[in-house]
C-alpha cells in the first residue's frame, strides 16, 4: 500500500473543513456556483460527433470538472504532465488549499498507479516512481492504444451521442470477459471500488476484469469521446458483495448502465441492463451510495428516472449497421433494427 494513500484517504474531509474556514473568514462573500450541465440540452445538438485522434490524461468526472476554479483544470495539466514525463518533481502555480483537491484528481485517474509515492510540501510535489521511465512510457503508450480502439470502434463523422455511447459499450463488452479468478476482490469497502489503481491497465492488457474494471474502462471512453459519465459503487445484496456499475448522460438525461453483466458469451454484448433507471437497479438488488458520498459537494445528486431504454430489456445482441441502424436480436431469436436518429425499434420481417 502506498504510504500516501493513508494521506489521500482524508482530502475531502480535509477539503471541507478547508472551505468551512473559509466561508467563516469571507464576510458573507458567496463561492461562485459550480458548472452544471444543462438538462434540456437535446441529443441532436451533440450530432456528428467526430472520432478522437489521441487520449486527453486529463479528462474528470463532470461533478470535478465542475468544482474546478479558475486555472486549476491548466494546474491539473501540469500535474499530470509532470509524472507521465517521469519527472522528479513539479511546483504547481494553485493555492495551497487547493492541493489537496488537485492531489484527489491525481489519485482516482487511471495513471496514478505509476507511482509508489509522492510528496508534498506547500504547492511543490516530488514524485517516487513504480517503474523506471522507459517502462512507464512502453505502458502509457499500450494504454494509449487500446484505450484510443476502444473509444473509436465502429466510430464515424456522424455519429450522433447515442452511437457514440452504443458502440463504446459494445467495444467494451467485446474486449474484457469477466475474471472468475479475482472473486475474492469484491468484498464491500475495498479500495477498488473507489480508485482505478491499474485496473484500466490490467482489462486493456489481460482482457479481463472484475466489474470495476468493466466500469473504468467505459468511463474512461465515454469521457474521451465527450460524454459525461459517472463510476457508481453499491452493494449487490442478492450476494452479499460489492458492485460497480456507469451513469452516463444522453439527452439531457442519466441511465445507468453495466457493462460486467450485459458481457454476453462469445464476446457479444446485451443491451438487458443498459440505460436503466433507478428503480431497475434496486429490483436487481443494488444499492447505491449517496451520490454526495464519493462526488463534489455542490454537484445536484445524479438520479435516473427516464425509461425510455426500457425497449431493449430483451435485446441479448446487437451490431452498428450502417449510419444509424443496427441490428439487434432479442431472448427469443427475433431480429430488430434500431434507428438511433428516430429511437425506434423495428421487427425485420422473414424476406428482409
Amino acid at each position: 500500500m502506498k504510504s500516501y494513500r493513508y494521506h489521500i484517504a482524508d482530502i475531502r474531509i480535509l477539503c471541507l473543513l478547508i472551505a468551512a474556514m473559509t466561508l467563516l473568514c469571507a464576510c458573507g462573500a458567496k463561492a461562485p456556483e459550480p458548472t452544471v450541465p444543462d438538462a434540456t440540452e437535446s441529443a441532436t445538438e451533440a450530432a456528428g460527433i467526430a472520432p478522437i485522434t489521441a487520449i486527453d490524461h486529463c479528462v474528470v468526472e463532470p461533478d470535478e470538472r465542475a468544482a474546478m476554479r479558475d486555472g486549476e483544470p491548466e494546474q491539473y495539466r501540469a500535474l499530470m504532465d509532470a509524472m507521465l514525463d517521469h519527472a522528479d518533481r513539479v511546483t504547481l502555480d494553485v493555492a495551497e488549499e487547493r492541493m489537496p483537491f488537485l492531489l484527489e484528481l491525481l489519485h482516482e485517474s487511471p495513471y496514478d498507479f505509476f507511482l509508489s509515492d509522492l510528496q508534498v510540501a506547500g504547492t511543490n510535489v516530488a514524485f517516487t516512481y513504480a517503474y523506471s521511465a522507459e517502462e512507464q512510457s512502453r505502458i502509457l503508450r499500450f494504454m494509449d492504444s487500446r484505450l484510443l480502439a476502444v473509444a473509436n470502434e465502429d466510430a464515424a463523422p456522424t455519429d450522433n451521442e447515442l452511437d457514440v455511447i452504443l458502440k463504446i459499450y459494445r467495444s467494451v463488452c467485446r474486449r474484457i470477459t469477466y475474471d472468475t479468478d479475482r472473486e475474492d476482490n469484491k468484498e464491500l469497502g475495498s479500495p477498488l471500488f473507489d480508485y482505478p489503481a491499474d485496473e484500466v491497465y490490467k482489462a486493456l492488457r489481460d482482457g479481463k476484469a472484475l466489474c470495476y474494471g468493466f466500469a473504468y474502462v467505459l468511463r474512461c471512453a465515454l469521457l474521451q469521446r465527450g460524454i459525461d459519465a459517472f463510476c457508481v459503487y453499491g452493494e449487490c445484496r442478492a450476494h452479499d458483495i460489492g458492485h460497480e456499475w456507469v451513469v452516463f448522460r444522453y439527452d439531457g438525461q442519466y441511465f445507468c448502465c453495466d457493462p460486467a453483466w450485459d458481457r454476453a458469451s462469445a464476446g457479444e454484448c446485451k443491451l438487458l441492463h443498459f440505460g436503466k433507471t433507478d428503480d431497475e437497479r434496486i429490483a436487481d438488488t443494488l444499492v447505491a451510495r449517496e451520490f454526495a458520498e464519493y462526488h463534489e459537494a455542490g454537484y445536484p445528486a445524479v438520479a435516473c428516472t427516464d425509461e425510455r431504454f426500457g425497449i431493449f430489456r430483451n435485446i441479448v445482441s446487437y451490431e452498428w449497421r450502417e449510419g444509424h441502424l443496427y441490428t439487434m436480436t432479442d431472448r427469443d431469436e427475433e431480429g430488430f433494427i434500431f434507428d438511433s436518429e428516430r429511437f425506434t425499434l423495428t421487427p425485420i420481417r422473414q424476406n428482409d
